[in-house]
């Protein structure tokens, strides 16, 4: 299983983020006063997706299979709730990161996982291995379709497996939360505007 690491990569995206836009003028405070449409939805949507694949389905004695449907619902929601935000910077490859992940998900019924890439995250798995190792992954075989898109990325750090479609997703939160974040510095200088607007009159441009 591989444990709470996806979950972590999302947190640390949504720091990462903050702090950029920290560092360029914005503060924290942003985040809860931004306007984003559905924002409680989203966040539901994507705590579902980040700790899905660390579920153990199994020993509750629910298929694992119920993994990939939650995970597939996350995804579907989170794609409205970027179809509801799209001019905002960051949302189309977030969106594009979902779609991706939708698609090996929906071919496959499970994210594709290569055992190999498994064992160079440090995750255990079981033998022999089962189809699906836990909610979220399916071992990657001669059925597979788009294995490209499946988790062929190993994070041994966090003992956890990533796609392309989780790459572009965390690099479009990361882009959106830095944006959300100086949207106070933005909202200051609108509000003052710059010392020459304020001191050269409109009749000097004429003259």
């Amino acid at each position: 299983m591989a444990g709470l690491g996806g979950v972590v990569l999302f947190l640390l995206a949504i720091l990462a983020g903050v702090a950029a836009g920290a560092l360029r003028g914005g503060k924290a405070r942003s985040l809860r006063e931004a306007r984003v449409h559905a924002r409680l939805v989203g966040l539901l949507c994507l705590g579902v997706q980040a700790v899905v694949g660390a579920l153990a389905l199994r020993s509750l004695g629910i298929p694992r299979g119920v993994g990939a449907l939650l995970l597939g619902l996350a995804l579907v929601g989170l794609l409205g709730v970027a179809r509801a935000n799209g001019k905002l910077p960051g949302v189309p490859l977030f969106a594009l990161g979902l779609l991706a992940n939708l698609l090996v998900l929906v071919l496959n019924l499970g994210v594709p996982v290569p055992v190999d890439t498994l064992e160079r995250a440090g995750v255990a798995v079981e033998r022999p291995v089962p189809h699906r190792p836990d909610a979220k992954h399916v071992i990657d075989g001669p059925g597979t379709k788009l294995t490209l898109l499946g988790d062929q990325l190993a994070v041994r750090p966090l003992r956890t497996t990533v796609s392309v479609g989780d790459v572009a997703e965390l690099a479009g939160l990361f882009l959106l939360v830095q944006w959300l974040v100086i949207g106070s510095a933005r909202e200051e200088e609108a509000a003052h505007g710059s010392p020459k607007a304020r001191t050269v009159p409109w009749s000097t441009w004429a003259d």
